[in-house]
């Protein structure tokens, strides 16, 4: 009995040493897989066709661009991305001489090619080819039409032909060589840079566009980090890019980088990450839940969930604390405000009516209701992210409720008039955000009629001049004053010019503001349209817009940018 009972002993602290080792080893090994959301099914994975944040979010993973964005620097800069070298550009801005790298290969794809094809420069002009080829009817082609030599001809002459789609050149696309891309412009483009850095010109072989029958709405064929494993109605799966070309992490950064310690990963092969399960949640209290239960990994925060998170809710906060979700806050790069239909009979013929409008909305309000005070009140038409943008600026009007009864009196409006004010949307937070226009304008004897629409119709209605009064919001596409500026411009109404403003000063600074290279120049150019649009009041400037994001502490590297898509490849699961 002596003898057995140190063998018991010693058996139950090895099993006890067993179990200590299997459960800590079983906690310690975190699965290397991102789990994300997106908030709509994926209709097309074109690159010539995706063009919003869902959709960017996947394929930016997969395809890649001559030029990309700096993950860690702010204000951003662009570098070379599948170019060997920022390119060499002469004849006054007009001629765009790039050199493409000699490692990159696309995604195996059995059936297409029998070896590893490599990048060359003339499947760059395959997929600029592809925003002038009608049929696609593709959402980039306001990028090059215009501005790229022929390009605007190429699309006429070959019409709905695939066959003379290969057979025809545009003229300011050559491939001298098979590592030599040159671009000849109509005009010096200032913002040149920044489309080769959208994922419209992608690199496409002529043999893989055949292949698919130039239908790349269910397929990928890129060269990115990520190969598409799993295309399901609601959940995606890529798989890590085993054959990937040689690329780290950045090894410097700007003041925000160093002290967020996002330069530890310096110098390190990318990408980091095994897998990326992407999960289609169409609603909101779904997509929060997800988050909790560790369904997924990041998640911006729901308005509903916003305003306790940044009240201090303690039960909310310490079961994010309990559960090693982390808080971030970062701009959102775009702007929002309230637009009037220029082409309007009432409204847009009378100036005194607007600006009783833009007196009698208190804007302190209106940004505590919408973002629990989270976002910031707009000074100027131009957002803090753009270049030129001056923080000292200040608009023409402000909350003064005397000055607004002045000036609804000035306007002389029939008696039974009532104004119309159109939601994007149908969610809560439009409804919201319509109740406290209405109810702020009938402080000033302004009777208001609320008229809900869902995004897709206000989107239609907007752009064929059918709303009145509304609420509009731009995320920009890159930094540039021009990217909302745009929105000004009388050759884009009916459009993307909702508010359908015309003027002619303001359309002759456009264009010399799309041509100009300097600077100081620009700026002034920008200012000048700044003045104008203050002084006729076609928006009132509400807000720049932030965004909080959760994710898990498990999550090392993240730094939330509207503009850099591809960011997944920069973060590690530790």
């Amino acid at each position: 009995m002596r003898k057995i009972l140190p063998l018991i002993l010693l058996g139950f602290v090895a099993c006890g040493y067993f179990f200590y080792v299997k459960k800590n080893a079983f906690f310690s090994k975190r699965e290397n897989k991102l789990k994300i959301v997106v908030f709509n099914k994926v209709k097309t994975l074109d690159p010539a066709i995706a063009f919003n944040d869902d959709l960017l979010k996947i394929i930016s993973q997969s395809y890649e661009t001559l030029y990309q964005y700096h993950y860690l620097k702010r204000p951003y800069e662009v570098i070379p991305g599948l170019a060997a070298e920022m390119p060499k550009i002469t004849n006054n801005g007009t001629r765009y001489e790039i050199k493409i790298k000699d490692d990159i290969y696309y995604h195996d794809r059995e059936g297409i090619y029998t070896a590893p094809r490599k990048v060359k420069a003339q499947d760059f002009i395959n997929s600029i080819k592809r925003l002038a080829f009608k049929p696609l009817k593709s959402t980039g082609t306001w990028l090059f039409s215009g501005k790229i030599k022929g390009f605007n001809e190429f699309s006429d002459k070959v019409g709905d032909s695939f066959e003379n789609f290969f057979s025809t050149d545009i003229e300011g696309l050559k491939a001298p060589d098979d590592n030599t891309l040159i671009i000849e412009l109509t005009r010096p483009e200032p913002n040149m840079l920044y489309f080769l850095s959208m994922y419209f010109t992608t690199p496409l072989p002529q043999k893989a566009l055949v292949y698919f029958d130039n239908d790349l709405s269910k397929n990928i064929y890129g060269t990115g980090p990520y190969l598409l494993k799993e295309l399901e109605e609601m959940k995606i799966v890529l798989e890590k890019n085993p054959k990937f070309h040689l690329e780290h992490y950045p090894s410097t950064g700007d003041r925000y980088a160093n002290t967020q310690k996002l330069l530890t990963s310096s110098t390190l092969e990318l990408p980091f990450i095994e897998e990326i399960e992407i999960k289609v949640i169409e609603n909101e209290e779904d997509r929060w839940n997800a988050l909790i239960n560790g369904d997924i990994d990041i998640l911006s925060i729901p308005k509903k969930y916003l305003v306790k998170i940044t009240e201090g809710d303690k039960e909310l906060n310490t079961l994010l604390q309990e559960k090693g979700i982390k808080v971030k806050h970062f701009s959102k790069l775009s702007s929002r405000w309230l637009s009037f239909n220029m082409q309007d009979p009432v409204v847009g013929k009378n100036k005194n009516l607007r600006l009783a409008i833009a007196h009698g909305i208190d804007f302190s309000q209106y940004i505590r209701l919408l973002s629990n005070n989270t976002n910031l009140g707009a000074n100027s038409i131009f957002n803090p992210s753009i270049p030129g943008y001056n923080p000292s600026h200040q608009m023409s009007y402000k909350y003064n409720l005397e000055k607004a009864k002045d000036y609804l009196k000035k306007a002389k409006l029939p008696k039974d008039f009532v104004l119309t004010y159109y939601t994007r949307g149908k969610s809560d937070v439009h409804f919201d955000e319509a109740d406290f226009i209405k109810n702020e304008l009938e402080k000033i004897g302004l009777k208001v009629k609320i008229s809900a629409l869902d995004f897709s119709e206000f989107l239609r209605k907007g752009r064929a001049g059918e709303l009145q009064f509304f609420t509009d919001v731009w995320i920009y596409d890159y930094p540039d004053a021009e990217n909302v500026i745009q929105l000004l411009i009388s050759k884009n109404t009916p459009g993307i010019n909702k508010s359908a403003y015309t003027n002619k000063e303001v359309d002759l600074l456009y264009d010399q503001l799309s041509k100009t290279l300097d600077r100081e120049k620009r700026y002034e150019l920008m200012y000048k349209v700044e003045d104008i649009v203050d002084q006729e009041v076609p928006w009132i400037m509400m807000m720049f817009e932030s965004s909080y994001i959760l994710h898990y502490d498990y999550i090392k590297n993240f730094r939330k940018s509207y503009f850099i898509k591809n960011h997944f490849k920069y973060l590690k699961i530790d």
